[in-house]
C-alpha cells in the first residue's frame, strides 16, 4: 500500500528578506508623505489676547491632516505690542489679579481652511490701528490726551473683561471726538448704559434672567456716573 506525501518546500530566507524589505520601504514610503502632508497642510495658528493682563501671544502647532491628531505641543511666542506696553506701564488699566488669567481668541487659521476670526479681534484692531505715518494712532493720542486716556482705558478693559468687545468701538469713535476728559467719561457712560440696557433686553427676551439683572446692574452704576 503507497502512501502519498506533499511535501511543502518551506520558503526561503531570501524571500522573507525580500517581503520584509518592502515591508519596510512601504512604511517608510508612508511616513515620509504623512510627514511632508503634516508640514505642508497641518499647520494651525493663531494670536490670543489675555484681557486681564491686556499682552497678546502667537501659538501654533501641527496636526496629522484628517486625522486631526496633534503631533506637536503648542507653541507661543509674546506677540504685545507698545501700546499694550504703554498701558501697563502708564497704569491705565487696572490690574486683575487671578491666578488663571484668560485668553481670548483674535485668530485662528489653518492650511488649507478659512481664517476664524475672535471677538477680541474687535479690540485688537483698534490696539493695532496705526495713522498716515504707521505710528500706534492710539498710543499717540493716548500721549496727547492724558487725562482723557484715564477714562478711556478703564472702561475698555471692564468691557474686555466681561467679554463685551461689541461695545468697545462706540468708546473708541466718542473718545475720537471728545479730548476734555470731564465731557469724554459722561458721553462714555451715556454710551455703556445705553448698550447694556439694550443686550439686557435681549437677554431678557432669550430667558437669561441672571444675565439680565447683572447687565441692568452695570446700566445703573453708568448710569448714576453720568448724571450731572
Amino acid at each position: 500500500m503507497s502512501e502519498n506525501i506533499n511535501l511543502v518546500a518551506p520558503r526561503s530566507r531570501k524571500g522573507r528578506g525580500a517581503y520584509w524589505l518592502l515591508g519596510a520601504l512601504a512604511t517608510f514610503g508612508l511616513s515620509v508623505v504623512v510627514l511632508i502632508a503634516t508640514f505642508l497642510f497641518g499647520q494651525h495658528g493663531g494670536e490670543e489676547f489675555c484681557p486681564d493682563t491686556f499682552t497678546r501671544r502667537s501659538f501654533y502647532y501641527f496636526q496629522i491632516p484628517l486625522l486631526g491628531l496633534q503631533v506637536t505641543p503648542i507653541l507661543r511666542d509674546d506677540t504685545t505690542n507698545s501700546l499694550e506696553n504703554y498701558l501697563l506701564a502708564h497704569k491705565l488699566v487696572p490690574p486683575n489679579s487671578t491666578d488663571n488669567p484668560r485668553w481670548d481668541l483674535v485668530m485662528a487659521r489653518s492650511a488649507g481652511s478659512r481664517l476664524v476670526r475672535g471677538d477680541a479681534e474687535i479690540l485688537c484692531s483698534y490696539l493695532d490701528a496705526t495713522n498716515d505715518n504707521q505710528n500706534l494712532y492710539w498710543q499717540r493720542w493716548s500721549n496727547t490726551h492724558s487725562e482723557a486716556a484715564k477714562v478711556l482705558w478703564p472702561l475698555v478693559a471692564q468691557l474686555a473683561r466681561q467679554q463685551l468687545y461689541l461695545f468697545v468701538p462706540e468708546l473708541f469713535e466718542l473718545a475720537d471726538g471728545e479730548s476734555d476728559p470731564e465731557a469724554l467719561a459722561k458721553e462714555l457712560n451715556q454710551s455703556l448704559t445705553r448698550q447694556y440696557l439694550r443686550l439686557a433686553k435681549i437677554q431678557e427676551q432669550l430667558g437669561n434672567h441672571q444675565s439680565t439683572l447683572e447687565l441692568r446692574n452695570h446700566a445703573s452704576r453708568h448710569a448714576g456716573s453720568s448724571a450731572p
